[in-house]
């Protein structure tokens, strides 16, 4: 499962969807909000989105005060849709999603999605290291491993220019199966 936040980080539009209040111990925290409450802003987001160029975006579902996406979602939107119609879509419906409270679009390990991932654990270098191979054997032989920190190092490299290609997203989508968590480059 994605995190709805990991699509919209990924054109880097999401920054501080935290509600702002009082913080009177007596009162409900500004994040405490109702399942159903964030899924109708949830609803809101993904109505504005496909109404402002990205017709196939699809409605998100809440999970345990998470705001989700199906599988596969972001990388089927990505590979459909160029970078700068993605950010026009996400700027139109920025003020909807400034209504969402930071605990719902924290990633699935429990941390703030900020664009960037947390230091990788074992198995999480192993599972990118398969993602590599996987990579290579699927029409990139030029794909790196990942270094200590979980990122591929691409800044630089042919893949970097290369973009969303046809075998990069061949690639991606035979190599999903190995590590679905966000992908970091430098």
């Amino acid at each position: 499962m994605r995190t709805l936040s990991l699509l919209l980080v990924t054109c880097g539009l999401l920054a501080g969807c935290g509600l702002t209040g009082a913080s009177d111990a007596a009162e409900p925290s500004p994040t405490a909000m109702a399942d159903a409450e964030i899924l109708s802003i949830g609803k809101e987001v993904a109505t504005c989105i496909r109404s402002n160029g990205v017709p196939e975006f699809p409605d998100p579902y809440v999970e345990e005060g998470h705001l989700l996406l199906p599988d596969q979602v972001e990388q089927d939107i990505e590979a459909k849709y160029p970078e700068d119609v993605l950010e026009r879509a996400l700027a139109a419906c920025q003020s909807i999603m400034d209504r969402l409270p930071e605990s719902a679009l924290k990633s699935d390990g429990g941390g703030e999605s900020t664009g960037e991932p947390g230091p990788p654990t074992a198995e999480d270098v192993d599972a990118l290291r398969k993602f590599a191979q996987c990579m290579r054997d699927n029409g990139v032989p030029d794909w790196p491993d990942p270094k200590a920190d979980g990122s591929f190092p691409l800044a630089g490299s042919p893949i970097e220019t290369e973009g969303k290609s046809p075998r990069i997203i061949a690639g991606f989508d035979a190599c999903g199966k190995h590590y679905d968590g966000k992908l970091a480059f430098s």
